[in-house]
């Protein structure tokens, strides 16, 4: 049974070639989503260094000037008299605009540019207990720092170092004082919308002002490295077109090795069913030229003539008879003999090789190339040339048929039809098709090659496959007789039905090598 299936996924789209499109556009996408990743990756160690380094620089800066304000008490405490701080405190501030007041703390009195800070005097007893600086702090911003010589000093921590000062590559930073962060950097307003965060968490160096600084950026798809995504795409693309092209040359390169393969083989036959008939047609005759000629040798009764006519005939006699041996064997030489080698063959690669070679010029005339395996597991027994022969001539026949017949503007119309082409014309809406399937049928394997063109005449099927018949203008009607004759060989046969409403199926039956897995 033949059917048509239109929605096999199998099938050729007319005029593309979908497998060898879709491997290029998904190799593509696969590099160029690697190489973007790695240019990504590298972009993003690159932006996190800088912004590593950013923080280290402001950690040093800041660090330098708390270092200071140590370096400020141990001068004032080695002092054996140290000047008033209300007159002190005006020449050191010009130098240190962090410095917003200076304190002293003699014999339980408050000496200061300021009034005495609350928790003041407990900060002295824990420095000298400590036996450094602590810190007393006061809001988010400013904090004291206590001597164990009771010198103190009032800094703001806003004025330590001027946001213009600090790297161009940092966005936030806060230094964490009180019980509120102090915002030193604000940058990059929050929330900044989709991103990759970067952070990063620093003390600072001054031992009696370890205050955490915090580094934050976020990374916004405007930094992202778009550039450089593109010209990797451009490559990437140029690069895949480049194989895409090396391979689709060689597939060519090869797809015309096995056409003219298959052409020179085809031709070979060809000849070898022309002598083959020549010789059929032409060895009555010489039997008979041969019967008469000796017959005319026994009528000869004049005796004058009969040496010189008896020579004539024995030499017609004897050319004849040479004839006869020369096409004798001739016919002998062409004539088809069992395949050399029967093996038992897989149903998909032969039709996977049918379409390797045929999708280009099937596609160019918008047919339609769909198979079916309905038993995966079967195999048949045959030779596998002759085999791709049958096959291969009868997709062309239907090729030719569909071709014929298509549909206007589904293809470009040639001369040439399905043998004895005489049925009705397919719709205008049925796309050209051509359906091989492949089944088990008890102990034998069935292919089918169907076709939706115009069927075979009636009175032409009966002679289908007669050796030299033929309707086309230039055949020469040896295809599907050689096809039977390749079928019989492999102990096969080969037949031919039309189908309903239109349409022409050909089954091609031969032994089954083992049962199906």
């Amino acid at each position: 049974m033949c059917i048509r299936d239109r929605d096999d996924p199998q099938g050729i789209i007319p005029g593309v070639n979908p497998p060898l499109r879709h491997r290029a556009l998904f190799y593509w996408l696969v590099l160029f989503l690697l190489g973007a990743l790695w240019l990504g990756r590298q972009d993003y160690v690159g932006q996190y260094d800088r912004f590593f380094q950013d923080t280290s620089i402001a950690q040093r800066m800041l660090s330098q000037k708390t270092g200071q304000h140590e370096a400020v008490l141990a001068t004032l405490s080695a002092l054996s008299h140290p000047p008033a701080p209300e007159r002190l405190f005006p020449s050191l501030q010009p130098a240190m605009p962090q410095l917003q007041g200076l304190g002293y703390l003699p014999d339980g009195a408050w000496a200061g540019s300021t009034d005495e800070p609350p928790g003041l005097r407990a900060a002295v007893e824990q420095a000298r207990t400590l036996g450094r600086p602590v810190v007393l702090p006061l809001d988010t911003a400013r904090y004291w720092l206590v001597a164990p010589s009771s010198w103190s000093l009032l800094v703001d921590a806003r004025h330590l170092v001027a946001p213009a000062d600090l790297p161009a590559g940092l966005a936030n930073l806060t230094l964490a004082i009180g019980q509120a962060p102090l915002t030193l950097l604000a940058r990059q307003p929050d929330p900044v919308g989709p991103g990759w965060p970067l952070a990063l968490a620093k003390p600072l160096g001054a031992a009696s002002q370890p205050f955490m600084l915090h580094s934050a950026r976020t990374l916004t798809p405007a930094s992202w490295p778009w550039l450089p995504w593109l010209l990797w795409g451009l490559t990437s693309a140029l690069l895949v077109a480049g194989v895409t092209a090396m391979r689709r040359s060689r597939a060519e390169a090869r797809r015309q090795q096995e056409q003219a393969r298959l052409a020179a083989m085809a031709r070979l036959s060809t000849l070898g069913e022309m002598a083959a008939g020549i010789a059929h047609e032409l060895n009555q005759p010489l039997t008979a030229i041969l019967a008469q000629t000796r017959a005319a040798q026994r009528l000869l009764d004049d005796e004058d003539e009969r040496p010189s006519v008896r020579r004539a005939l024995l030499a017609s006699a004897e050319q004849a008879k040479r004839a006869a041996d020369i096409i004798s064997r001739m016919r002998a030489l062409v004539q088809p003999t069992a395949p050399s080698r029967r093996e038992a063959l897989d149903p998909d690669a032969l039709v996977a090789s049918l379409r390797f070679l045929r999708e280009p010029e099937l596609a160019r005339h918008g047919i339609r190339l769909t198979w079916r395996n309905a038993s995966p597991g079967a195999r048949p027994l045959g030779d596998r040339v002759a085999l791709e022969q049958i096959l291969h001539n009868l997709v062309q026949n239907a090729a030719d048929a569909l071709v014929h017949t298509a549909p206007e503007g589904t293809g470009t119309a040639m001369a040439t039809a399905h043998p004895a082409s005489r049925g009705p014309r397919p719709t205008a809406d049925a796309a050209p098709d051509i359906t091989l399937e492949g089944r088990l049928e008890g102990d034998a394997y069935v292919f089918t090659v169907s076709d939706n063109g115009p069927g075979i005449a009636p009175d032409a099927l009966a002679r289908l496959f007669t050796p030299f018949y033929t309707t086309r203008a230039q055949g020469m009607g040896l295809g599907l007789a050689l096809c039977e004759t390749l079928a019989g060989a492999m102990d096969g046969r080969l037949a031919a039905h039309n189908l309903q409403p239109s349409g022409a199926c050909f089954t091609l039956t031969l032994p089954l090598a083992k049962a199906p897995v």
